[in-house]
């Protein structure tokens, strides 16, 4: 037993694995129950007097901690491949050879040198005519009562640590996922801001300097804020204009638009990096805008949402698209709240709500 201890001792040194931990505990919480439950069993008849009574209780504890000793060690080889690696059946062998040997060994011992002597009666076992049988009888039931314990500690343990893995390979994917979404939206955006500073080139050169200008401080803040998975509403709402007065450059009164949102709302409200910007981004993108049938774009707070609208102007050529603009926001929504995105179209009018995030 002090071999056990010593074993063990020296090896919380090497940090214990938590199967080690959770059974010491529980030992240390069975082994006085056990104890008491073998004092009161029909393998016990202790003389009527609380002092052998309490030295039954005390040598009932010893017996159960001893074996749970055991049980731990052998569970810590085949864990950690000390020694020699241990199946689970050898394991279980071992278990037993060894814990009812001992058990059954010590009983006799105490038979003979220590309640002999003090004309206690400790167990049934211990009368003569009984022989070795009820010491090897006990010490199995008592290794068996443990080995079950013992095992469904390790079976909830490996659950709990399976689980566990299995959670955090869960968010690695979905971080991986997010963030090669997130790294999705500049190539896409650029590409369109590149397109269209060609047409400014070739139309209007002095428009095409004013917008390089905004496009620069539209991606300072757009970097700025690229290791985040959400912003504040308030932010997200500067970025949408600072992004409309480059398209204003481009597009004159061809572009109207229109913010309706409370400064409350703002300045709470968090939204996915770039979603209402995509949203607008899409608008321009799919619409014609001229002077006599202007795009006017609606940006409004109803109920935790917000809802980007414009008046439907299809082009008869639609330029070429990459596909990611609501697919991609759909996606982030999912992986941030139980939310998604809410569509809406009609001969007239196309609208895209989201959620306002708490955080």
């Amino acid at each position: 037993m002090l071999y056990l201890v010593h074993q063990l001792a020296h090896s919380t040194k090497m940090k214990l694995s938590p199967n080690t931990n959770n059974l010491i505990r529980v030992a240390l919480l069975t082994s006085p129950v056990i104890g008491l439950l073998i004092s009161i069993s029909p393998f016990n008849h202790v003389a009527f007097s609380i002092p052998a009574f309490l030295l039954s209780v005390f040598v009932g504890i010893s017996f159960s901690f001893l074996i749970w000793l055991v049980n731990i060690y052998l569970i810590h080889i085949q864990e950690t491949g000390h020694h020699f690696r241990l199946s689970n059946i050898v394991r279980f062998v071992l278990s037993y050879l060894i814990n009812v040997s001992i058990i059954a060994i010590l009983i006799l011992i105490i038979k003979v040198y220590v309640f002999s002597n003090q004309n206690l009666e400790l167990t049934r076992g211990f009368r003569e005519e009984s022989g070795i049988f009820v010491p090897i009888l006990m010490g199995f039931l008592l290794n068996t009562v443990v080995v079950v314990i013992a095992e469904s500690v390790v079976l909830r343990n490996k659950k709990t640590m399976v689980e566990l893995e299995n959670t955090q390979l869960r968010n690695k994917n979905t971080e991986a996922f997010y963030l090669q979404l997130k790294q999705q939206i500049h190539p896409h955006f650029l590409f369109n801001s590149l397109n269209i500073l060609k047409t400014l080139i070739k139309k209007n050169p002095d428009a095409a300097v004013d917008y390089i200008i905004k496009l620069s401080d539209f991606l300072r803040v757009a970097i700025s804020s690229n290791n985040s998975n959400t912003v504040k509403l308030e932010e997200e709402l500067k970025l949408c204009l600072d992004y409309l007065e480059m398209q204003k450059i481009r597009f004159g009164k061809a572009l109207e638009y229109s913010f309706d949102i409370a400064d409350e709302v703002k300045y709470q409200g968090f939204v996915p990096v770039f979603a209402i910007q995509l949203l607008i981004e899409n608008a321009i993108k799919h619409n014609s805008l001229t002077e006599n049938s202007p795009l006017k774009i609606d940006v409004i707070h109803r109920d935790g949402w917000i809802k980007v609208s414009n008046n439907l102007q299809a082009k008869s050529n639609t330029e070429s698209s990459t596909g990611l603009g609501l697919i991609n926001l759909t996606e982030r929504y999912k992986m941030l709240s139980d939310s998604s995105i809410e569509i809406f179209r009609n001969e007239n009018v196309f609208s895209v709500s989201i959620k306002i995030l708490s955080q």
